[in-house]
């Protein structure tokens, strides 16, 4: 029996916490609260995260880049 996947990008968590510069626990955070969309990965227990979701990534960097200028920000 064949196995078709649609080919996407898709980041770990840790190259998606270093890629945007948020804290890991953030991102799990997120994840767990169900406002970020991950793919379990079929052979292991990593958290992918797809493309997709890319531009919520870099609103949640956007707010930790302004909160380390010592800017007023409401989180995303």
């Amino acid at each position: 029996m064949k196995h078709r996947f649609q080919a996407c990008s898709v980041l770990t968590v840790k190259e998606a916490s270093e890629r945007f510069r948020i804290p890991r626990g953030t991102i799990y955070d997120y994840i767990s609260k169900g406002k970020l969309r991950v793919i379990r990965h079929p052979l292991g227990h990593r958290l992918l995260i797809p493309e997709d979701e890319l531009p919520k990534l870099e609103a949640i960097s956007l707010f930790y880049l302004a909160k380390e200028e010592g800017e007023e920000v409401v989180r995303p």
